[in-house]
């Protein structure tokens, strides 16, 4: 007995559409990325909004220790990192930093971290960061978040870092407020503190 011939394809049919799928929220950044927002809109101070969401992310079933710890290390490795961070997502993007959301600016630097701060794998720091765009985002933004995470991950903190500050000679301040994460103004008045012969990379704290 011959078994039935399938029914042909029509190449010209529309494609039946992918069901949408919601995204999954991850608590740790959920935390990591309120305590950040919380900073920037209120100028929060990290040490002391962070306790209060890691409490109240507590009494959710499944927030473990892990979780704190997590969330703990995105928001410090972040917030410490900032200035070297803002300077190589600039380096990714087609417009000035200071044109970018900042929910998306905030979302982008603690996916750097996860690439360039982290042994987390490049894949699941871009997945995760991607993830964590499309629930606080939605699915527009988080297409942005995904090319400029793809271009972050291409190379690491030190190859980033050589590309992105200005070279010493040419402008010492800033180099080094871009390769150790100090603003401008700090770096500037401790070489004032120090005295103009103090001028060299020893003089600046890590």
């Amino acid at each position: 007995m011959s078994t039935p011939a399938s029914p042909a394809k029509n190449p010209g049919a529309p494609k039946t559409p992918r069901p949408h799928r919601r995204p999954k929220k991850d608590p740790a950044r959920m935390v990591a990325f309120q305590a950040l927002r919380a900073v920037d809109e209120r100028d929060a101070y990290a040490n002391l909004i962070l306790p209060s969401l890691l409490r109240k992310a507590e009494q959710h079933e499944g927030f473990e220790r892990r979780d704190a710890a997590f969330a703990t290390e995105l928001v410090y490795g972040t917030l410490r990192l900032r200035g070297s961070y803002d300077a190589i997502i600039a380096a990714c993007i087609d417009r000035p930093l200071s044109k970018l959301d900042p929910p998306v600016l905030d979302v982008l630097s603690l996916g750097a971290h996860q690439l360039l701060g982290t042994r987390i794998p490049a894949h699941a720091a871009v997945s995760a960061t991607v993830e964590l765009a499309r629930v606080v985002l939605g699915d527009g933004r988080a297409k942005f978040v995904n090319a400029v995470m793809r271009k972050i991950s291409t190379q690491d903190l030190d190859t980033w870092l050589e590309q992105v500050a200005p070279p010493y000679d040419q402008d010492a301040e800033d180099h080094l407020a871009v390769r150790y994460s100090h603003p401008r103004w700090v770096v500037s008045a401790l070489w004032d503190a120090l005295g103009s012969g103090s001028r060299s990379t020893a003089a600046v704290p890590r």
